[in-house]
């Protein structure tokens, strides 16, 4: 316990945290569920869910950290009695990690790839929406054309987690973060003043409630776990990381805020934009890279524009799997006892092997392309799989440990060690003890059920 890492300063546990929180998330994520979803209803739905589950569990998780000294495997250990079935929170959030950083190295590949081809200049000129597609799918079509920058994130994000918390992790992310949100706002502002932009603003903030139904609160619960880093085993880790001083609740709340005020000018800046040239709303995970540069080729200035705009989801992707390298390593470490270089070693092993489906599967053309698994391709599927159901899951277990275990009085007392004005008053218990693992529990099973009636 004498030898546990510790974080250097409160601004480099926020920054951190907010950065492993927004990640690809808020930028990559937000957008194409929002267009899946019909626009302002899901951000309704998804900033409900962030107030009422998101947050509870985000400061349990972090509170549970503190409070063991220990990762989420360890930490649940010295929590339950043997063969407790909240043990298995802990591992799921490790299964969680490594299954999320299987396929966001290779987004972080493609994103890699975009940025050069920004830098280069590919995105000039008026290139139009197909032959965008066309880049895409030659970009994002397997392992020749990805793997080595695959290669190349996973081995960063491992440098820098083997420099230490505080001269890697903390010091990295204490600056990527600001000037994250600082290009964001300043691209935010110049998509809202294109004229036309009025109508994708009003599409993005004004929900249509008949487009809420069961899928939409599936994927804005799913998203709210991806978003808030929630049933993965980092928020636990990070909790560890801090002493008994520090303001758990008024952290938290800036944390999730900042993720939310990041998913919000990701949006801010693609659906104005494409209102205002006349773009159709493209769902899914190519989003991103078939629109976003024929937004930019009609700008002026676009060229640098879309330099600055992959470079700030590299910054976003980047953070988010530090954060996600460090919770898994930490966690792993502490059971397996080999080391932090060798755990390290074994974690980067492992996504670079668990990548490769996602490689060969992702792109229209990709030898995998075809291959459906519950008629989802193999990167829907990974994604479905840890989002729908290993997040979800071990969230629920989280919350049924602090409702009926641990114990609401335990829980905020907790919570409320070094708080000021903030804290985890009685009014919370209903939302703690009730709303959290009920609407959990209750999406889980409805997704699990509609998924197999499909």
């Amino acid at each position: 316990m004498d030898h546990r890492a510790a974080w250097g300063s409160r601004l480099g546990f926020i920054m951190t945290t907010a950065g492993f929180a927004v990640g690809l998330g808020a930028i990559w994520r937000f957008p194409y569920m929002m267009s899946k979803n019909g626009g302002g209803a899901f951000l309704l739905v998804y900033l409900l869910a962030t107030l009422v589950v998101g947050v509870p569990l985000f400061i349990a998780e972090i509170a549970l950290g503190r409070r063991t000294r220990h990762g989420g495997i360890l930490g649940m250990r010295r929590l339950t009695p043997p063969r407790s079935p909240f043990r298995l929170a802990g591992w799921l959030g490790v299964a969680a990690g490594i299954g999320i950083l299987s396929y966001y190295s290779v987004i972080l590949a493609l994103l890699l790839v975009y940025w050069l081809k920004s830098l280069g200049g590919a995105f000039a000129h008026g290139t139009d929406p197909a032959s965008l597609a066309a880049v895409f799918d030659a970009a994002s079509s397997g392992v020749p054309a990805l793997g080595p920058y695959v290669l190349a994130a996973v081995l960063l994000m491992g440098l820098v987690i083997r420099a230490g918390l505080k001269r890697g992790l903390e010091r990295a992310c204490k600056y990527l973060m600001p000037v994250l949100l600082l290009f964001l706002g300043l691209l935010a502002a110049g998509s809202l003043c294109l004229p036309g932009s009025g109508e994708g603003l009003a599409w993005f903030l004004k929900p249509d409630f008949g487009r809420i139904n069961l899928q939409m609160a599936l994927d804005a619960l799913g998203h709210t776990f991806f978003a808030v880093g929630i049933g993965v085993s980092t928020a636990f880790v990070f909790g560890s990381y801090l002493s008994e001083k520090s303001n758990i609740v008024a952290d938290a709340l800036i944390i999730t805020g900042i993720n939310t005020a990041v998913s919000i000018l990701a949006g801010l800046v693609i659906f104005p934009a494409m209102h205002a040239f006349g773009l159709n709303k493209a769902a899914g995970a190519g989003l991103i890279f078939e629109t976003m540069p024929a937004i930019f080729a009609h700008m002026p200035g676009g060229w640098p524009l879309s330099a600055v705009f992959f470079f700030l989801l590299i910054i976003s992707g980047f953070a988010s799997g530090l954060g996600l390298v460090e919770g898994v390593v930490s966690a792993l470490g502490e059971v397996l006892e080999l080391g932090r270089d060798t755990t390290l070693a074994l974690v980067l092993s492992a996504v670079l092997l668990l990548s490769l489906p996602t490689l060969l599967s992702y792109g229209e053309h990709a030898p995998w392309a075809g291959i459906r698994l519950w008629g989802r391709s193999i990167f829907v599927f990974i994604e479905y799989m840890v989002t729908a159901l290993i997040m979800p899951v071990g969230a629920l277990l989280t919350s049924l440990f602090v409702a009926r275990r641990f114990g609401f009085a335990a829980f905020a007392a907790e919570a409320n060690k070094g708080a000021g004005r903030l804290r985890v008053t009685r009014h919370w218990q209903f939302f703690v003890v009730i709303v959290a693992p009920g609407a959990v529990g209750i999406i889980l099973l409805l997704g699990l059920w509609a998924s197999l009636l499909k």
